[in-house]
Formats: structure tokens, sequence, C-alpha cells
């Protein structure tokens, strides 16, 4: 499934009828060119905790990894083999053009281990197609279509060892610091 993602967003017209607010592609998109076209396509942003349905949001530009508090982030991932990401990239300009992309995302990077992450969110992911390695720091589990991962503020790295990308659909709610309640 590497086609293009299509986004169709319900809501109620001025008579209380149910009606198709916007259908189109997401609003959001950005690749990474020197992790070999990572690619992040933002869905549907919570800027916190919705009070009713038609009070659910949008994006806001919000181009972070991680939702503001009380938030949550629906976004589409496509990963391509890691075999796509050039052998010779240098770490500042990786850092340099994450930054600008996902601007949050090196915050909570170990950038001595690239790829490896860990954000304050619990995330409900689920592998639409190709196959991908989630990588922990003990062990690693190998990932195929309608696979599910619950992800909770752990270290954790994704690996495309294969020869096609891989496309994932993720929920990302924000959890708060550890040890907080």
């Amino acid at each position: 499934m590497t086609q293009e993602i299509r986004r169709v967003v319900t809501g109620v017209n001025h008579e209380g009828k149910s009606m198709v607010v916007s259908d189109g592609p997401p609003p959001r998109s950005v690749t990474i060119g020197l992790l070999g076209g990572l690619k992040f396509i933002d869905v549907w942003h919570l800027g916190a905790q919705p009070k009713s349905p038609a009070d659910g949001g949008d994006l806001d530009r919000n181009a972070n990894l991680v939702p503001p508090p009380g938030g949550a982030h629906w976004r589409v991932c496509v990963f391509p083999p890691d075999s796509a990401a050039p052998a010779d990239v240098d770490l500042n300009d990786l850092i340099a053009e994450v930054s600008e992309k996902v601007p949050d995302l090196v915050a909570h990077a170990d950038v001595s281990r690239v790829g490896m992450h860990q954000t304050e969110t619990i995330d409900f992911g689920v592998v639409l197609s190709g196959e991908i390695w989630l990588e922990l720091d003990e062990g690693e589990v190998h990932l195929k279509p309608g696979d599910c991962v619950v992800q909770r503020g752990t270290m954790h790295a994704w690996r495309n060892r294969s020869s096609s990308p891989c496309v994932m659909s993720f929920v990302l709610i924000e959890a708060g610091p550890k040890g907080a309640g």
C-alpha cells in the first residue's frame, strides 16, 4: 500500500444532518530524504482532549512527533527499506533535516543509535502493508500486515529489512512525564 492516503472528515450541517466536511488527501505530509524517504502523513491532530465530537480538532500545523498535553496525533508512516537510505549520511545534515521537518524528534532520539527514540506517549500501531522489525533495547519483533503494536513509552526503532516499503498507521496519545499519576 503505497498509494496516496484519502482522508474523509464528517460533521453536522446547520440543520443537524450528518455530512462530509472534507474529502481528499491529508493536508500535511513530510518526507525525510536522508532516511531514504521516510514519510510521515499526518491525518489528524487533537491539540487537547475534545469536549464533544464536534470539537474534535484538526491539523493545527503541529509538525511535532509528540502531541501536546491532552492531545493525540493520527499519522500514517511509510518506512522505506533500510537499504534506501544513503550509506554515508552526515549526522549533522540528518539532524538538520529532521529538526526542520519534525521539530521535536531529535529531542526524543538517541543520536548514538540512529532511529532509536522514546516518547511520553502510548502509541497504537498497525501494519497495513509490507513488513517491519520493531527494535527494542532487548530484542526485536518482526511484524507483518495486520499485526498491531501497543508502544508504551519505551526506547525503540523501526527497521525495514525487506526490499519493499512498509506502511503503518499510528495513533499517539500524550501520556505525560514518567512517574506522573
